[in-house]
């Protein structure tokens, strides 16, 4: 390939790459509920049942807080959708904090299991589309990390000829 259509690719790469991370961004994955009251049984098992870290504990205050907003706005709803929307990293601190789960007492582990049950499938589901969109992301970070890699060479070999020229020339006169 010549250096110029690299260098197209490169441009076209980094703006699609550019595209996908925003998408991903941006993008709302709903998560389907029974019912309305198991967003309340998700917030108490985040404030009550999730031991947070200094690396997550940022992520779980934002996911509390969108759960909080969510169910007022679900509350005040004549619909009755038991649907929430999520961006990636507030679905990627519920998985994490459904995995992550110490409590006490078995009316509280009978809550836990029946709300995991009932969100654990679309929560799966979410991360699954997230997975996928994040492997397309790393690809084309490869894709591009490669498309660099040529034409680091291209021009460094363009660099290095007319060097090996003029030192030739030099040596026969």
């Amino acid at each position: 390939m010549s250096l110029e259509t690299l260098k197209t690719k490169r441009t076209e790469l980094v703006e699609k790459l550019d595209q996908l991370q925003i998408e991903s961004a941006e993008k709302l994955f709903e998560i389907e509920l029974d019912d309305r009251k198991q967003i309340k049984t998700i917030m108490e098992h985040l404030n009550k049942g999730f031991t947070w870290k200094t690396q997550n504990a940022a992520v779980i205050v934002a996911l509390y807080d969108q759960l909080k907003k969510q169910s007022k706005e679900l509350n005040n709803s004549e619909d009755d959708a038991t649907v929430i929307k999520l961006k990636a990293h507030e679905l990627n601190g519920l998985y994490q904090a459904l995995l992550n789960v110490e409590g006490v007492g078995v009316e509280s582990a009978r809550r836990f299991i029946t709300m995991l049950t009932n969100v654990g499938e679309t929560v799966t589901n979410a991360m699954s589309v997230l997975g996928e969109m994040n492997k397309q992301i790393s690809d084309m970070h490869a894709e591009l990390d490669a498309t660099e890699r040529e034409i680091n060479s291209l021009e460094n070999a363009e660099e290095v000829e007319p060097e090996l020229e003029r030192t030739t020339l030099e040596n026969q006169a």
